[in-house]
């Protein structure tokens, strides 16, 4: 006799065959039924991340000298075509990548054509840390600031030659190198932040990321103020400007002063600058700054300090007058040292002791803090029966491995510094984005405040 359940069973067989007379039925060999190639395809891999707020999140996080290999799975199989592509360029073919990638924050796109033409595809970031060794830019914001237009020369480390530089996949030009120093003229291009690599003894290598704009760097140390702007042809007394002592009233002693001009073409080639007031004194000790010839060589911008006896004789004259023959004068502006601005991205005042209580920094609160900034960490040290305190700045995570960690563990004393200062790397960058952030523990403190600049 037949068991019931198993003549149910036979009974739906025959019934799922029949319902589905152009599809083969099942065998032992093929258990399931094939989608074809008319069907929409499907990246079916678990293990890419989902972005939050429209930002990709982190596929793989790997050195440079590791090749990023992955293996896409992928339905209809026998019908569809897989397409790798790092920063929108092609660079591989098929359900299997293993490539070298140069050091940096890439963008991971894959996709899966049909032969229908139909076609799927996911995005997610690939972070390759630089090598021990490899060629490393000055990380300062200024150091990675570059002017449309202009020639830049930023420190490099580790390289004894530099050939090319690339600004996104866009090549400057001018290219040169000498005493750790690469210089090269910033391209016209779109403002933006932008990868930059280089190709160096023979390799090209990935150097983080730039910001391009047509403004000049302004440090967050240091406070600008125009005193003038226009756009004068200046020709002694019949075109000059005229800067009021008012305009000048709450320029400090020890500013610089800066002029922003541009040479004329002039038949006779002469150029000169003069500096005085309106009362347009002769001699020397009556000027502002002395006449001078301008030539190729004269800095642009031209500047100087405004001293004690400069603003003693602004006051008393009622301005400063810019005056002199055969250039365009478009602006002048007062710069002064100032405290550097800090931001606040926590704070607060939490007793830091392990797992019990501990401080969590988001992604997004990181967000916007660049590569190359100063992290301060204020705490107070708690008095402790033992006597011991100690800080780690982890990631949700909690590795324990120095290399998964923002801050590898270390003793605190009453001789580290307070604040703690460390600089936000790019290999902290990678590890904070891929982990959802930053973690602040350890024993015997209280933590008060973390602050950027």
């Amino acid at each position: 006799m037949i068991n019931k359940n198993i003549s149910k069973y036979i009974a739906l067989f025959f019934v799922g065959c029949s319902l589905a007379a152009t599809t083969a039925c099942s065998s032992d060999e093929n258990p399931f039924f094939t989608a074809s190639e008319f069907d929409a395809p499907r990246i079916l891999n678990t293990d890419i991340p989902e972005g939050k707020n429209g930002e990709p999140a982190t596929l793989a996080n790997i050195e440079r000298t590791t090749n990023f290999t992955y293996e896409a799975i992928v339905t209809p199989a026998d019908y569809t075509t897989v397409t790798w592509f790092i920063d929108d360029e092609q660079v591989a073919e098929g359900l299997k990548i293993d490539v070298p990638v140069i050091a940096g924050d890439h963008v991971l796109k894959i996709v899966a054509t049909t032969t229908q033409g139909l076609s799927t595809s996911r995005t997610c970031m690939l972070v390759v840390r630089p090598a021990e060794g490899d060629p490393a830019f000055a990380s300062d914001a200024k150091s990675r600031w570059l002017t449309i237009g202009t020639t830049k020369t930023v420190d490099i480390a580790n390289v004894t030659s530099v050939s090319k530089v690339f600004i996104g996949k866009q090549e400057a030009s001018n290219v040169s190198f000498a005493d750790g120093k690469v210089t090269f003229d910033v391209p016209a291009m779109a403002e933006g932040q932008y990868m930059v690599s280089i190709e160096a003894d023979g390799m090209r290598y990935g150097c983080g990321l730039f910001t391009v704009s047509n403004d000049t760097y302004v440090d967050p140390g240091v406070k600008e103020t125009v005193l003038w702007e226009g756009d004068v042809d200046i020709n002694w007394g019949a075109s000059n400007a005229t800067v009021t002592a008012d305009d000048l009233a709450d320029v400090p002693v020890g500013a610089t002063i800066r002029l922003v001009y541009e040479m004329a073409d002039m038949p006779e080639g002469y150029h000169a600058m003069r500096i005085t007031t309106p009362w347009w004194g002769d001699n020397p000790e009556d000027q502002v700054v002395a006449q001078f010839d301008l030539t190729d060589d004269t800095p642009k911008p031209y500047e100087f300090i405004y001293t004690e006896a400069i603003k003693a004789l602004v006051d008393e004259r009622g301005g400063m007058l810019i005056v002199g023959y055969g250039y365009k004068l478009t602006k002048v502006v007062a710069v002064e040292e100032v405290a550097p601005a800090e931001n606040v991205i926590w704070e607060g005042g939490v007793d830091i002791n392990w797992g019990a209580s501990n401080v969590s920094v988001s992604a997004d609160d990181l967000a916007a803090v660049p590569v190359g900034a100063t992290i301060h960490v204020y705490y107070e040290l708690v008095d402790m029966p033992e006597g011991y305190h100690s800080m780690r700045i982890t990631t949700p995570w909690w590795g324990d491995n120095p290399e998964d960690q923002v801050v590898a563990q270390f003793d605190l004393t009453s001789d580290t510094p307070n604040p703690y200062d460390f600089t936000y790397t790019e290999a902290n960058k990678a590890i904070v984005d891929e982990r959802g952030g930053m973690l602040i523990v350890g024993y015997g403190y209280t933590l008060k405040k973390i602050t950027i600049e």
